[in-house]
């Protein structure tokens, strides 16, 4: 089989230029692709949501904009503690995979920091303020500008540099006119249109979860585990906070592209594995289950009952019910090159049961069209290779991270005595149409095991 048709190895950016007929083969697919690039603008940022954004720019960006992610301004800063060494900010923003580069004018730009002058058609700025995540354009002044220097929910920034990051890939991939007002969402209170109010913000965190169940660790689960990291777990606590990872399966060519904890030297490695040890680098003790979760599957003495579940097939879902875990957060992202960018969240336990959320349905083959029934005409591809490509999902990193966020501030929304969204339906690219279900049950005896920051 020719390398550009092997599934395992295609680019979900690739993917989506071929499926919506934006380009004729893979090789064009490519090309285009390489031409997408993204430029970050700093000013030596020294506070630490600053630079969480500025590494999430850069690590969900060079995920998608193929063409690379420059960075300018980011003087003499050093990296923030909490993220590692006392390396430069400079060159950890190029470990994690940008240029350094003085900004090119015309191109696609986002900035953190304050009001600046335009100079690209696409040029924004992240709006961080306590739970509350948006983007502005960058000449333009905003009501959460008068706020800095105040407290911002370390999630903050990575639900805001997502969502620069996709309105900066719907602007080139879709020459959609975006980035010319504020958007943004309130993790706090996710439901609010009116985010940007102070009425829609959360207190200052005051405990976290000791232990937590990641079930699956692609796209959306390493995203977890991400965003757990940058929660502000205390050096000195008794015990850490433990994570047990479950999944089956390995690294391969193309998991690089949508999953932020994977480098091209993971390739064929177990991903239970690669996300272990990401973990205890940063202070996680770790646990490791790699066999497939089913309706067996249960929680045991000692083991986390808080799950976060990020697999991507219904009867998996549907076991969720008998797991034992007292909170689960589930999250599902669209697969298909219109409706990639969205997000659905559930949480139970709530008023309808995982069975009743997903009632078993035949599966279907995935649609055999265009360029997919020109290589199964041709002869290029056996049926079951055409099958297996075109039901590869469309998927970009940005999406998944977006929705991480979401889901681990419904975890510490329920510890702060808040109750969570029962359901969230959220378009990264129509935003404020965002519909919301509040969960009704009674989570005040909820006690998954707590660490007070």
């Amino acid at each position: 089989m020719s390398s550009q048709y092997d599934a395992d190895a295609l680019h979900r950016t690739v993917k989506r230029l071929v499926d919506s007929g934006q380009a004729k083969s893979f090789a064009e697919a490519h090309e285009i692709a390489e031409r997408y690039h993204l430029q970050l603008e700093l000013t030596a940022p020294e506070d630490f949501h600053e630079q969480v954004a500025a590494f999430a720019v850069v690590i969900l960006g060079r995920r998608s904009f193929l063409g690379g992610v420059s960075v300018s301004g980011c003087g003499d800063a050093t990296l923030h503690p909490m993220l590692g060494s006392s390396q430069s900010l400079a060159d950890a923003l190029r470990e994690a995979g940008a240029t350094l580069a003085d900004a090119v004018p015309g191109r696609p730009t986002i900035t953190v920091g304050g009001v600046r002058e335009r100079n690209a058609p696409f040029h924004v700025r992240l709006l961080m303020s306590g739970w509350r995540a948006g983007t502005a354009p960058v000449d333009a002044r905003h009501s959460c500008d008068g706020e800095a220097g105040g407290y911002v929910m370390p999630l903050t920034a990575v639900a805001a540099a997502a969502l620069a990051v996709s309105q900066a890939f719907h602007h080139v991939s879709d020459a959609a006119p975006t980035g010319y007002e504020p958007v943004g969402i309130s993790l706090w209170a996710p439901a609010q249109v009116a985010w940007q109010s102070r009425d829609c913000d959360g207190p200052v965190l005051q405990v976290l979860p000791s232990s937590v169940w990641l079930l699956g660790l692609g796209h959306l689960g390493q995203a977890f585990a991400w965003c757990l990291s940058l929660l502000p777990y205390p050096k000195d606590a008794l015990a850490p906070p433990h994570v047990l990872l479950q999944d089956v399966d390995r690294v391969g060519v193309s998991t690089e592209s949508t999953s932020v904890l994977t480098t091209k030297n993971d390739n064929k490695r177990k991903k239970t594995r690669v996300v272990a040890e990401w973990l205890e680098k940063r202070g996680f003790s770790t646990a490791i289950v790699e066999r497939y979760f089913d309706g067996e599957t249960r929680t045991g003495r000692d083991e986390p009952s808080l799950l976060f579940c990020g697999v991507d097939n219904p009867e998996a879902r549907r076991a969720l019910d008998s797991a034992g875990a007292s909170f689960i957060i589930e999250a599902g992202l669209g697969s298909r090159h219109d409706d990639f960018q969205s997000v659905r969240i559930h949480t139970f336990p709530a008023r309808r049961t995982a069975v009743q959320t997903w009632p078993q349905k035949p599966q279907g083959e995935p649609a055999i069209e265009g360029l997919y029934a020109d290589l199964l005409e041709k002869g290029e591809l056996g049926r079951c290779g055409v099958v297996e490509l075109a039901g590869k999902a469309v998927g970009a990193a940005f999406v998944g991270a977006f929705a991480a966020a979401l889901c681990v501030s419904e975890a510490l929304r329920v510890l702060h005595a808040s109750p969570p969204c029962e359901m969230l339906d959220v378009d990264m690219f129509a935003l404020k149409f965002r519909s919301v279900v509040v969960n009704e049950h009674d989570f005040t005896a909820l006690n998954p095991g707590f660490i007070a920051v």
